[in-house]
């Protein structure tokens, strides 16, 4: 027996990061293939093309390719269409690379197959129906794939099989209980995230087999609850999200599963009140999010000791606190909880002691009322903490301001007093984003808040906050352009490489249990806009509707990474700053109803990636100057001003400056009173120091005029030496000259 197995090492790239590969040329000058019983490529980052190896087995006359894995590469290349030949074969594993084009009929002809893993590639086109003749198969895992057409019935003849999982592709058909008749040895079936309506005509129909893991999500199976469910009693994962249920919750849910470790019924349309979950193992997750569960948060949900529990966007009412407090006596592991968009109530209870390990707190869209617990700040894990539309009051807890681990706070829409402590921000702070609006708070933001530097998302909009804005915003290493900031992911089932994080629903079923957190309703350019996946790519200052006076701080415009400014309705006078630079990254500046004057600044014309302006409003005057977005965005961006040019009416013939603004001969800009009243005083000053000692003293008028009467002399004899009187015209000049003199010496 002939074994080939290559393994590369492994390179670590610094301290805490784990170790990776070096890209390698897939090897052409391999030899022997035909004579080869075990080919191993496993996880050595090759790259290249798989094709001409592939064949290259296939011409063997008598190929004796028992197990062959390419798994975790690189490779590109197309399935042979003799892939049939290796007949040998019992595992064949190409996963996780990037294979292209259709799988081959004779895929069909390997009756020795026993293991078949095509998953994580970009597969096109239909199973064959070939696969049916695959008769020895147990493993079969074709998901993430870009495969469609029709679920193949002859899947049904594989009467070994144990494990089919084809999710995440776009197949498409009707799928009945023949399909899975002769499956008698299936214990996991993943066929969800594809088209498929899964319609089962024998109302009471007991499938062949006895699954551990059922996942249909977002496959077609409403509307009512499908009753062949219940006897899958050993069933550890259930995922029927998404399905288009809409019934009634039913008991036997709650009562004939025990163990369970992933319950996933969300986006459906299921009435009832939550039943008991002690079926749940611990560490289990449990998403009923999205359905039209009613009645109160049961104690009991805290028993199990869940890791995941999402139950937002339903209808769940009352408080908190038997959930929170009741019976707990140790920590508890749970890290995701969601209760958003309910219409839960009361006072949120100061139970948190017991909770740390917390990781994303979601309690938007409620009715809490009362203080925000200072011991929510407390959990060293918290990284999201999201209680937006409330009725929170009290002062903003020092301890959530100051928090090293928080990532996201968002408070908005609450009605929250006080001012912004100058406190904020001491130690390091994790923050990212930072949402304020819609609250009461007053008084002047504190130059502290800067002490944020990691911020990329500052909302302190409809508040009455006043006083100048602050000029420190440099400081801010993102929106300042010297840093960039990267997603966050949940690798594992664990949170790492931790850039960015945001409220959202965690879609934990994705490829490596990995996912892109992040999901935050901003207000960009004009409206209210949901980012999720692309959330650290934004970067706001919103100071929008509240009473700032003052100027527009310089450094404010010239922020190399801020993408969308907000000041409109303050009070803010003066220029708008000529300071914009074009390398920047606006894509909306607001500055409607303030007090604003002087001319449109002509870098703010040269701005490339703008798509949202509006100066509406102020007492600005003169040209709109030519760049290449201000002439696209409409004339309402401008009213209330007195300014012209495209896409206002067209400027006056003699209105100055005809080629657009020119900042540096700007007359609109009024008198400097400064300079002229300091002007004034100087010559005052002066010509006092002059006058003051000839009017005080006898002594200082005589030197004075001793000095005067000699420079007329020198002047009178120079005078002379140039034109002497010899003519008659001369006389009468030099008469004058002598008189002038005469007349000042006496």
């Amino acid at each position: 027996m002939i074994v080939f197995v290559v393994t590369s090492p492994s390179v670590p790239i610094g301290p805490g990061f784990p170790m990776t590969m070096i890209p390698t040329e897939l090897p052409k000058s391999l030899s022997n293939l035909c004579n080869l019983v075990t080919f191993n490529l496993q996880s050595n980052f090759f790259v290249g093309n798989a094709s001409e190896l592939l064949e290259r087995f296939c011409e063997c006359e008598s190929p004796k390719i028992k197990f062959l894995s390419l798994t975790d590469n690189k490779l590109v290349g197309q399935l042979p269409e003799k892939l049939g030949r290796l007949k040998n074969l019992v595992s064949l594993d190409l996963a996780y690379n990037k294979l292209t084009g259709n799988i081959p009929d004779s895929v069909g002809c390997l009756s020795l197959l026993i293991t078949l893993q095509m998953n994580v590639n970009q597969l096109t086109g239909s199973i064959p129906d070939t696969i049916g003749g695959l008769s020895s198969l147990n493993y079969l895992d074709m998901s993430y794939n870009k495969l469609n057409g029709s679920f193949p019935e002859s899947i049904g003849r594989l009467g070994e099989l144990e494990f089919l999982t084809v999710h995440h592709n776009s197949l498409t058909g009707i799928v009945t209980e023949n399909y899975f008749s002769n499956l008698t040895s299936l214990t996991t079936l993943w066929i969800g995230d594809n088209k498929l309506v899964l319609n089962f005509k024998v109302k009471n129909w007991i499938p062949p087999f006895q699954l551990k893991v059922l996942r249909i999500g977002s496959c077609n199976l409403g509307p009512h609850f499908p009753l062949w469910i219940q006897s899958q009693t050993s069933l550890t994962e259930l995922d029927l999200a998404n399905t288009n249920i809409s019934d009634t919750i039913p008991n036997w849910i709650w009562t004939t599963f025990s163990s369970v470790t992933f319950l996933n019924i969300s986006h459906n349309n299921i009435q009832g009140k939550l039943g008991n979950v002690s079926f749940l193992a611990p560490g289990a997750l449990l998403d009923l999010s999205f359905n039209h569960f009613h009645g109160v948060l049961p104690g009991h949900f805290n028993r199990p000791q869940l890791d995941f529990l999402d139950l937002s966007s339903n209808s769940l009412s009352g408080s908190l606190e038997q959930f929170l407090c009741s019976g707990i006596q140790e920590s508890q592991p749970l890290r995701v909880l969601d209760l958003g968009n309910n219409n839960m109530s009361g006072v949120i209870s100061d139970c948190w002691m017991n909770w740390d390990f917390l990781v994303i707190l979601n309690l938007e869209k409620n009715q809490f009322s009362g203080i925000i617990p200072s011991s929510i700040g407390n959990i060293s894990s918290l990284l999201s903490l999201d209680m937006r539309h409330n009725k929170l009051s009290g002062n903003l807890p020092m301890s959530l301001l100051n928090s090293k681990s928080l990532t996201i706070i968002e408070l908005a829409e609450n009605e929250l007093v006080g001012g912004i402590p100058t406190s904020i921000g001491r130690g390091h702070t994790s923050l990212k984003l930072l949402n304020l609006r819609s609250n009461k708070l007053e008084g002047k933001i504190p130059y502290e808040i800067c002490n944020l530097s990691s911020i990329q998302i500052m909302d302190l909009a409809h508040n009455d906050l006043s006083g100048n804005l602050p000029t420190c915003f440099k400081n801010l290493t993102v929106i300042s352009g010297r840093e960039t900031s990267g997603p966050t992911f949940l690798v594992g089932g664990k949170l790492g490489n931790v850039s960015f994080l945001a409220p959202g629903a965690l879609l934990y079923d994705t490829l490596f249990q990995n996912q892109v957190l992040g999901s935050a309703s901003l207000v960009t350019k004009g409206r209210v806009a949901t980012y999720d996946n692309i959330l650290y790519l934004v970067t706001t200052l919103d100071f929008s509707n509240n009473k700032f006076s003052g100027s527009v701080p310089d450094e404010l415009v010239s922020l190399l990474g801020l993408r969308y400014l907000n000041l409109s309705k303050n009070n803010l006078k003066g220029q708008i700053p000529n300071s914009f630079n074009n390398t920047g990254k606006f894509e909306s500046i607001d500055l409607l109803v303030n007090h604003l004057k002087g001319k449109f600044p002509s870098s703010l014309s040269a701005l490339t990636s703008l798509s949202f302006l509006d100066v509406s409003y102020n007492n600005l005057v003169g040209r709109i100057p030519k760049g290449p977005q201000l002439q696209t965005f409409n004339a309402s961006s401008f009213i209330g001003n007195e300014l012209c040019g495209d896409p206002l009416p067209e400027c006056l013939q003699n209105t100055d400056d005809p080629s657009g603004t020119n900042d540096e001969n700007d007359e609109s800009i009024g008198i400097d009173w400064i300079l002229v009243i300091c002007t004034l005083i100087g010559l005052v000053i002066g010509f006092w120091m002059v006058i003051a000692p000839l009017i005080a003293s006898k002594r200082w008028r005589d030197v004075y005029y001793r000095f005067l009467e000699g420079i007329w002399i020198r002047l009178q004899n120079f005078t002379l030496i140039i034109f002497p009187c010899k003519s008659y015209s001369y006389l009468i000049f030099c008469f004058i000259l002598h008189s002038f003199a005469y007349l000042y010496v006496f």
